[in-house]
């Protein structure tokens, strides 16, 4: 849903494109939720309309740094939905830009402020051209947008898509394993936890169990996931408990949680990881990536992160 949708009328009227951009952000985040809370409390002051300017100049610059990521969308699908809601955010600037017009001319009819004639050949442009301008860019924006957003988001949409998404967090951990056993000189070995086909999705954030052991020549690495995160542990940092399982004082997490990552980002942060953590003069698996801000700098302390170690393993 939009923030400002009017009545399911009104809502099916809307170009078929919109469609693209509902269909892909079905669940509001917080950020909008917020923004909703807002809009349905009541905005009727100059410190909500600033509130809001603010807020939109916020995430705008927000979504070029999110959009800047090489892993920012994944299939041309991820770039209809982006596509789509961006040209929806032109459709309500375009709106806004008539807004702060009429509100100028509301300023001025209530004699705040002098709203001249337009100034004449050679003269220079005063307010009233100034606001002639908003007016003519907002329909430029708004032709812009009719012209060239049903085909965009149709061209996306209809691409082919070949990114292998994995359809849940085990699958992800296959395909990780899958892909680093290709791409790293050591052994890699997935350890399963569960039998084939038991495995349900959690809800609480941790993986199914499974885990990947990656070996070099002088050290032994685990990549899991749990609590809500993507880690990876120095086995050697490890301290049995005595009853099966091992206990990490220190671990890397990276920065990319999401449970179905694309594999070959996970894998990419992985190799990052393992690169960086070994002395310059070895090479024990492929060459890394280019640095990124795939993995949160620096080692974190728990001491409740328990992972059960198998028999004989």
């Amino acid at each position: 849903m939009f923030i400002n949708e009017g009545p399911e009328a009104e809502v099916t009227a809307v170009p078929g494109w919109h469609e693209v951009f509902r269909r892909g952000v079905r669940e509001p985040n917080d950020l909008v939720a917020e923004v909703r809370t807002a809009v349905e409390h009541g905005m009727h002051d100059p410190v909500d309309s600033l509130e809001m300017v603010s807020a939109a100049v916020e995430t705008t610059g927000a979504v070029v740094t999110a959009l800047s990521s090489p892993w920012s969308l994944y299939t041309p699908q991820d770039a209809a939905t982006a596509a789509a809601g961006l040209f929806v955010q032109l459709e309500h600037q375009a709106e806004a830009l008539q807004e702060l017009g009429r509100a100028v001319g509301q300023i001025a009819g209530r004699g705040e402020t002098v709203l001249p004639a337009p100034a004449g050949p050679g003269q220079e442009a005063n307010l009233a051209d100034a606001l002639a301008a908003l007016q003519s860019v907002s329909q430029q924006v708004r032709a812009l947008v009719a012209q060239h957003a049903p085909g965009t988001v149709r061209a996306l949409d209809t691409a082919p898509a070949s990114a292998p998404i994995p359809a849940d967090v085990h699958a992800t951990v296959v395909a990780v394993a899958e892909l680093l056993a290709e791409q790293h000189t050591g052994t890699v070995t997935l350890n399963r936890r569960h039998e084939e086909g038991a495995f349900e999705d959690p809800e609480d954030g941790f993986g199914c169990g499974c885990d990947i052991t990656l070996r070099t020549a002088e050290e032994e690495y685990t990549f899991h996931r749990g609590d809500c995160a993507w880690s990876i542990v120095k086995n050697s940092d490890g301290r049995d408990l005595g009853d099966g399982s091992t206990i990490y004082d220190a671990h890397e997490t990276l920065s990319l949680s999401l449970k179905t990552a694309h594999p070959q980002q996970l894998a990419d942060s992985v190799l990052r990881i393992i690169s960086r953590s070994r002395p310059a003069s070895l090479s024990g698996c492929a060459a890394s990536p280019p640095a990124g801000p795939d993995e949160r700098q620096g080692r974190v302390r728990f001491r409740h992160h328990q992972r059960r170690r198998p028999a004989g393993a």
